[in-house]
């Protein structure tokens, strides 16, 4: 082993053993779980499930008039007196026709919508943070072949630059040589800007400071075996599905508020005074008549509402099912693929790169040819780590759309 392959081991593994003391390494499951913890989005969700809770204790209110305290007094001149007369009035209304019920009812559907719409902000961001993941795992992999490119090609350079100085080969192999590095060294660098920008998409995802040291442990090679029959059964059950079932019944309880106001509300009282030094005590008694407004918009809003929600409802079912369908598929068919492309050029083309390199030292080959080999072997396990890279991104889909991305 000569002194840069040293190098190289020796730099790989303090930045292994830096990396771990100084960086947090994150698995799927652990990103997923820090977004539901800290991410700025879930924790805005959530807080609108307290305000429709608060609505629903408002709702809850036994009697949603305050009683009406009256109290009236005066004097009473009569030829040769003059009296005092008060009275004092207590009355309290009431509410029939299940009108606290339906708003009870109204209420509590909306506690479930706002539920239902925080757990699909928190699927829609897991989503966005898994995609985030597995391109970041992508990145990382994509710097580990342009390093490995760079080393080999840093080795040649080398190399060719003593057989140059010994006279073994023209200045053509020299300059070929100098092309390759610093190709590959520019290759590097990009590599590298990748992976800064899919480790900052993250730490955005995942509510990050920019300075904390962050990197990401995933195989990209993992499949998943689903069964559409479950995945449609838990798809059913969708957050946002569910947000339009309380969107539902927040209008079904509207229709039956409207219909309740069609029933009389009534008043009870008590009264207490004196009248020309009489005392007088009596209860009252009143009904409100629902002659003009029976509560004909809310009836009439409500269940045009209603019925908007049940069509939407409907198409929505269909679409989340097509959409499992489409993602599974879709997620099969690029296993296939890039399991094809593995088993037809992966290893070809690493087997390609060992003999060029072989042949080129033997001198059965030039420069040239053995940079061909190398670049078309490089392009085959960029090509397939694409693939890999589709596949797990589309898993992410399957899950998202079926609701049980982890």
């Amino acid at each position: 082993m000569n002194t840069h392959r040293l190098r190289l081991l020796a730099a790989s593994i303090l930045l292994v053993f830096t990396g771990r003391a100084s960086a947090e390494t994150l698995t799927l499951a652990e990103a997923l779980h820090l977004a539901r913890q800290r991410a700025p989005l879930i924790l805005a969700a959530t807080a609108q499930i307290a305000e429709a809770r608060a609505r629903l204790a408002g709702a809850k209110i036994l009697l949603q008039q305050n009683p009406t305290l009256e109290f009236s007094a005066g004097p009473r001149r009569t030829p040769g007196n003059t009296l005092t007369d008060f009275e004092v009035g207590a009355t309290q209304a009431f509410e029939l026709g299940g009108k606290r019920r339906s708003r009870i009812a109204g209420a509590q559907a909306g506690v479930d919508r706002e539920t239902a719409a925080s757990q699909n902000t928190t699927r829609e961001l897991l989503h966005d943070v898994a995609v985030a993941f597995w391109q970041t795992v992508a990145a990382q992999e994509r710097l580990r072949l342009a390093a490995s490119a760079d080393a080999n090609a840093g080795e040649l350079l080398r190399g060719t630059q003593r057989r140059f100085d010994l006279g073994d080969v023209p200045l053509l192999d020299l300059n070929v040589a100098r092309n390759a590095a610093a190709k590959a060294r520019l290759q590097l660098r990009s590599a590298e800007s990748e992976q800064i920008a899919a480790l900052g998409d993250l730490r955005l995802l995942l509510g990050l400071p920019p300075t904390e040291p962050l990197s990401v442990a995933g195989d990209l090679k993992e499949r998943r075996l689903y069964q559409l029959d479950q995945l449609l059964a838990e798809a059913a059950g969708r957050p946002d599905l569910r947000v339009l079932d309380g969107e539902l019944r927040q209008a079904e309880a509207e229709v039956q508020l409207g219909k309740s106001f069609a029933v009389p509300d009534v008043s009870l009282g008590v009264r207490y005074g004196h009248d020309e030094g009489d005392v007088i005590a009596r209860g009252e008694l009143a009904v409100t008549l629902p002659v003009f407004s029976r509560g004909q918009e809310l009836r009439a809003v409500g269940s045009a509402r209603a019925t908007r929600l049940r069509r939407e409802t409907d198409a929505n079912r269909q679409m989340v099912a097509n959409q499992v369908t489409t993602a599974l598929t879709l997620y099969e068919q690029r296993i296939r693929a890039a399991d094809e492309l593995a088993r037809n050029a992966v290893q070809s083309a690493e087997e390609n790169e060992t003999l060029a390199r072989r042949s080129y030292e033997e001198g059965e080959i030039s420069m040239l040819d053995l940079l061909l080999v190398r670049r078309e072997s490089l392009e085959t396990q960029f090509l397939y780590l694409n693939a890999l890279l589709q596949a797990a991104l589309q898993r992410v889909e399957v899950e998202t759309h079926a609701g049980v991305l982890p």
